[in-house]
């Protein structure tokens, strides 16, 4: 079942790129909360190891590109068909209504559409200068989501470029200790390959790409043989979950969508998750807890000297963010490597992945109204009319009136496609700002009110019509 919320675009308007973009953004958001609040949920549960929470916030912070994307590709996406009515179908269930442009006034609704003044009232209340004033307003918050989007891009292409610029000078370590130490370490992690570079740019290790890790080596050969391994254990867990290529990932997404606040906490969230894990990775591989709590102090002291860049995974960027983590290495008991289960993880990751399947199904899309649906308490009007129509014990719905109403609303229509015609013989029709083009403009919005007063006058007599009939049948049917 899809549950979708709906923009209301006005009676014969076309869905533009503003309303097609803001559901895109607004879908953006449904998702995300449902994808954060889930692992924000699941990830307090103690049973979950820190590898685990790891998992669960990367899921969270792209997850809702997948969803995004598979809420797009269903039937139907983000725009309705045009001339749609806002209705509740079988496999569609609405759940709100937004409204893209200012109701017209009362008149719509309150008089009768084959009275020809109506149409005249309506379509002023959407006169051309109105919509257009609309239409430039919603262009304009297009242009400024793009805009933003646009910006982030530019902000990470830049980052990404002085990261480049700043460590293309680096070279491989030379230093015989640290190539043994750390070869003894890959061999135990199991991985191919570990490149091992020394950058004066760098303030503390970080990993780069899949298979190598730069360290500032003036720094790193003055710590002790523990605290050397536990530094590469750090590292090589980076590798082992390829935190080089995910890093740059969650920067890109956080670059982008910079206007999203769930997404900097998920991303937050992501980057604290995986140093904590790949802690106890270290731990995991040397046995030495205070080795590694020793060598994230030292390695923090200069850390804070050089400039860290946020889309790469850095042991250590600042000392005040490191005190958690050396606090948890010292506690000998930590509760979330003694009572971590395989069980927990698979339940934590099922529970997450059905949020974010449900989340699928939500999706903002775009529809056409009907003019009383616009008008100024239509909803509470049509609620009101359907009510009588089910309380008639009487007869059917006149017929006759309805037809009535649609042969004055055709004339009415003839009369002001030849007026439309006419207009668009005018000198002066197709240049801007000029009365003649509002003219043009006047009759065809008048047009479309008209076209849709008729559509609404027959969906709702056949509505009528078949509500008094189910009720007929359903009363003859009934014991007496």
């Amino acid at each position: 079942m899809i549950v979708a919320l709906h923009l209301l675009v006005g009676p014969g308007a076309e869905p533009g790129v503003a309303a097609l973009l803001l559901a895109l953004l607004l879908t953006c958001s449904v998702h995300a909360a449902v994808w954060t609040g889930a692992a924000a949920l699941l990830s307090r549960r103690r049973s979950l190891s820190s590898s685990t929470r790891h998992l669960l916030w990367k899921m969270a912070l792209f997850g809702p590109l997948a969803t995004v994307s598979l809420a797009a590709a269903m039937p139907g996406g983000f725009e309705r068909a045009p001339g749609s009515a806002v209705t509740v179908t079988a496999p569609l269930r609405e759940i709100a209504v937004l409204s893209l442009e200012d109701a017209p006034a009362p008149a719509v609704l309150d008089a009768e559409p084959g009275v020809g003044g109506s149409t005249r009232e309506s379509a002023g209340a959407g006169s051309p200068v109105r919509r257009a004033a609309a239409g430039a307003a919603w262009e304009l918050l297009a242009a400024g989501a793009a805009g933003a989007a646009a910006l982030g891009l530019l902000r990470f292409t830049t980052s990404a470029l002085l990261l480049w610029r700043g460590l293309r000078g680096r070279r491989r370590v030379q230093d015989a200790r640290l190539r043994e130490r750390l070869e003894r370490l890959r061999a135990r992690t199991g991985l191919r390959r570990v490149v091992l570079t020394e950058s004066a740019s760098v303030g503390s290790p970080l990993v780069l790409g899949a298979s190598e890790i730069c360290v500032p080596l003036a720094r790193l050969v003055a710590l002790t043989d523990a605290e050397v391994d536990a530094v590469f254990a750090h590292e090589l867990a980076h590798l082992e979950r390829r935190d080089g290529l995910w890093f740059p990932a969650a920067g890109l997404v956080q670059s982008v969508l910079w206007a999203q606040p769930l997404i900097h906490w998920a991303s937050s969230r992501f980057r604290q998750t995986a140093e904590i894990a790949c802690d106890d990775r270290a731990v995991e591989l040397t046995g030495d807890p205070l080795g590694l709590a020793r060598a994230l102090v030292q390695v923090a002291s200069g850390a804070s000297l050089v400039r860290q860049r946020a889309m790469v995974p850095a042991m250590a960027r600042s000392a005040s963010a490191l005190l958690p983590r050396v606090r948890r290495l010292l506690d000998a008991g930590s509760p979330a490597r003694a009572t971590a289960s395989s069980r927990g993880r698979r339940r934590a990751i099922a529970s997450l992945a059905a949020a974010g399947v449900a989340a699928a199904g939500l999706s903002v899309q775009v529809a056409r109204a009907r003019p009383a649906l616009l008008a100024a308490g239509a909803g509470d009007a049509l609620a009101r009319d359907r009510g009588a129509a089910l309380d008639a014990t009487g007869s059917p719905p006149d017929a006759a009136a309805a037809s009535e109403q649609m042969v004055e609303l055709a004339r009415r229509e003839q009369e002001i496609e030849a007026r439309l015609e006419d207009a668009l013989l005018l000198p002066d029709a197709q240049r801007e700002d000029s009365p003649d083009a509002v003219l043009v403009l006047e009759l065809r919005q008048e047009l479309r009110h008209v076209r849709a007063a008729k559509a609404w006058i027959e969906e709702r007599f056949v509505d009528e019509s078949t509500t008094w009939e189910r009720r007929r049948r359903a009363s003859g049917s009934a014991p007496r």
